[in-house]
């Protein structure tokens, strides 16, 4: 056998019991969620079981087509809205010194600005929808996205850029074909971490002022002290959190397959 074959032998075991001993701590929590049901009192702590039988009904339900999918709509939409205005203006602010002086302070108080509180004003300007819970989220999900594919795009290096400047590239075609590849672990980062933040919005954003979505039927539910209705949509954020992430490494994989290794990269994943 090759030491090339070792390597990803090693590499295969590895992976193997990262993934083993990942699935055994969910399995450590959902005992420790039935045991503190029984302890606590099922009547407003339901158990895991409980809780999967509620999540189940929501999704076969009317709900589903109501709340849940419109919830998924709106954490697509400001995370996409948030990854083209974040990495166009990322690129720009990360290449261009002047533009960093110009814009970090004012980047640095506006990312500052609690999300919860804007809530307000968005109901304010686009009322009680889904474009509310849109723009709320693209004003939380946009900071991890451009903060890193500035700091990825400052630190390339000035010969990389030069070299590229000899050969004729400038403008548009010197941002596409080596400032974005070289940023991009950088800018994967930022884009993972706000699709977490991009959920997290989306659920705030409907509790506050939201009209429909699953964060308004949680919301709801606790104000009617429908503990295991409450209890099963936490268990589809959850999983709409899992499937996000999972689905986000396998295209971060693909896309990043030359960068193993690197922060942000599969080989970390």
């Amino acid at each position: 056998m090759t030491s090339t074959q070792n390597v990803a032998t090693a590499e295969q075991k590895s992976r193997f019991y990262s993934f083993s001993l990942g699935w055994l701590g969910l399995l450590a929590l959902i005992l420790l969620w039935q045991l503190a049901a029984i302890l606590i009192n099922k009547t407003i702590f339901p158990s895991f079981t409980t809780s999967i039988v509620a999540a189940l009904h929501l999704i076969t339900g009317p709900i589903f087509e109501t709340d849940i999918l419109p919830s998924i709509e709106r954490t697509l939409e400001g995370f996409l809205i948030s990854a083209v205005i974040g990495i166009a203006v990322g690129m720009l602010v990360g290449h261009y010194k002047s533009a960093r002086s110009w814009t970090t302070s004012v980047f640095d108080f506006l990312r500052s600005l609690p999300t919860p509180l804007l809530v307000p004003v968005a109901v304010v300007i686009f009322g009680l929808n889904g474009h509310m819970v849109v723009a709320t989220i693209v004003s939380g999900a946009i900071w991890p996205i451009l903060i890193n594919t500035a700091n990825g795009t400052s630190t390339i290096e000035p010969t990389m850029i030069d070299t590229a400047k000899t050969y004729g590239l400038k403008g548009r075609s010197l941002f596409l074909r080596v400032v974005l590849p070289a940023a991009s672990p950088q800018i994967f980062a930022g884009l993972r971490i706000a699709l977490s933040v991009s959920l997290v919005i989306m659920v705030v954003a409907e509790m506050l002022g939201g009209g429909s979505g699953i964060g308004y039927f949680i919301a709801n539910a606790q104000q009617s002290f429908n503990i295991n209705g409450s209890y099963g949509g936490v268990i589809i954020l959850a999983a709409l959190g899992w499937i996000f992430d999972t689905s986000f490494l396998m295209l971060e994989r693909r896309i990043l397959s030359w960068q193993r290794g690197t922060v942000g990269g599969s080989a970390n994943a």
